[in-house]
């Protein structure tokens, strides 16, 4: 029952991040790595907030291990971080990864803090 949990669970972030990244490319009518900066920090803040929540193992598996899991896209990040590399821009690469992981760590970090004030 578990698998079945964190699959549709990752069926429904799979879908919301290919939503997101579509919104993004149209907008910005070009493919960017803004798109996933975004998806990786709202699902870190997400899963920080939720890290602290007393909720039953199900739904953890659930909204953690499926639906945030699904949305965030760290092979993503990965491929870009590699385009740049490939592509000879080392510092818009390192740029990208400081951000990236920067920006992550602070999203959970506030997601944390917010949930626990509440």
């Amino acid at each position: 029952m578990n698998y079945l949990i964190v699959g549709v669970g990752g069926v429904i972030g799979a879908i919301l991040r290919y939503t997101v990244g579509k919104i993004f490319r149209e907008v910005m009518e070009k493919d960017h790595p803004v798109a996933t900066l975004f998806i990786n920090v709202i699902g870190s803040f997400l899963i920080g907030y939720l890290s602290t929540k007393h909720l039953s193992s199900e739904y953890k598996l659930f909204l953690m291990a499926g639906l945030l899991g699904g949305f965030t896209t760290y092979s993503t990040f990965m491929l870009e971080t590699s385009r740049y590399i490939k592509r000879k821009k080392h510092m818009k690469a390192f740029i990208y990864v400081f951000i990236s992981i920067l920006f992550g760590i602070l999203a959970a970090g506030v997601g944390i803090w917010i949930a626990n004030f509440i």
